[in-house]
């Protein structure tokens, strides 16, 4: 039977889709030579804020954190208010465009607070002692890269500065990456990634500076590692899968929702992975970043981490939530997530102060069982 012209333009479809690397497939893993005991993570702006509570809640497996644009543990306490107006300088015009005009009274400023660093050590040891999260004694050692913008307008030098001295009270080996004038965004080296200011929507921006680069051989202590062309395969884990499911919340999908979580993460596993024995990394995409498939596809695609993969023998994981829209889940939650961040101030643990950043919560508990499927065998 001829093929038609209609045929063939389908058929080439077909095959330029199977063939691009930036197109994630939708197969779980395969069977991969991983030790997923101890593992490194990252983030940026509230993924930085998530990366810092895995850190720290699991410091006995968590040997690097690498932080762009983050708040230090515990900043909020447990109120969107506090994250967004102590720990943040978006102050109350933010707040007001988020979560309506209540916010917009005269108690909530904008512009930069002090931090009282003390207190969030004393809370952390607490919660150490209540075996809510690993011992302290872990985080001696932990190699912690760190980065803020000058022009970054969303987390302020105070709260960079008070990151800095919470992982140095503990002992954690620091590296600051250098100063540049960049805004709140992950900076990367390609230019295609759009312009280095607040115009690049996605977060991701070409600002001559490979920050996942930098960091990721910091945490891994190999300065003279080169970038390749980012080679390899993409995967997906259905995220249900890797949910806590609480005697009150029996369905995954259900559980899901509440929590935020996108339906899926995704998974990059360069070729040599496939044969070698390799590490993992988690990378956390901040606010907004996972909302789209765009956006979520600048940060995890385009964010330069695929190109340190094989030179560090990394496999890669991307997790992924989305937002949740005020009253979504019912009369109580007036606020929601409506700029679908990772959880830093407890919106998925209303009833518990703390809960968000300790080993049970919903949130780390999901991505702490998605890293250890990778090093499940068939």
């Amino acid at each position: 039977m001829p093929v038609t012209a209609v045929q063939i333009r389908v058929l080439g479809a077909l095959v330029a889709l199977l063939l691009s690397p930036l197109a994630p497939a939708l197969d779980s893993p395969p069977a991969l030579n991983l030790d997923p005991r101890t593992f490194t993570v990252s983030g940026l702006s509230s993924g930085a804020a998530m990366a810092v509570q895995v850190g720290v809640a699991h410091s006995s497996r968590v040997r690097g954190i690498g932080i762009v644009s983050g708040p230090p543990y515990l900043c909020a306490q447990g109120f969107v208010t506090k994250a967004t107006n102590d720990c943040l300088t978006l102050g109350r015009t933010w707040l007001r465009e988020l979560f309506g005009p209540m916010f917009g009274l005269s108690l909530f400023s904008s512009g930069e607070r002090d931090i009282e660093v003390m207190d969030l050590i004393a809370d952390t040891k607490k919660l150490a002692q209540r075996d809510r999260i690993d011992p302290v004694a872990h985080m001696a050692g932990q190699r912690i890269w760190e980065y803020r913008g000058s022009e970054d307008r969303v987390v302020g030098a105070k709260a960079s500065a008070a990151q800095h001295t919470f992982f140095l009270h503990f002992n954690g080996l620091i590296v600051r990456g250098e100063p540049r004038a960049t805004p709140h965004t992950l900076p990367t080296n390609d230019p295609s990634q759009g312009a280095c200011d607040t115009s690049d929507e996605d977060f991701v921006s070409g600002c001559d500076f490979d920050a996942a680069g930098f960091m990721l051989r910091s945490l891994y202590k190999k300065p003279r590692a080169r970038a390749d062309d980012g080679a390899g395969q993409w995967y997906a884990l259905r995220q249900a899968d890797y949910v806590p499911v609480t005697p009150g919340m029996a369905d995954p999908e259900a559980a899901m929702r509440m929590l935020g979580l996108a339906e899926s993460a995704h998974v990059f596993v360069p070729e040599r992975c496939r044969d070698e024995k390799c590490g993992v990394h988690v990378a956390l995409h901040g606010c907004q970043q996972g909302m789209t498939d765009e956006a979520f596809q600048a940060f995890s695609e385009g964010g330069g981490y695929t190109r340190w993969a094989g030179p560090l023998r990394l496999v890669m994981l991307f997790p992924r939530v989305g937002a949740i829209k005020p009253l979504e889940r019912g009369n109580w939650d007036s606020v929601g997530n409506p700029m679908g961040c990772w959880d830093w101030w407890g919106y998925t643990t209303p009833t518990d102060l703390h809960g968000y950043a300790t080993r049970d919560a919903p949130q780390i508990r999901t991505l702490m069982n998605m890293v250890d499927s990778l090093g499940k065998t068939e």
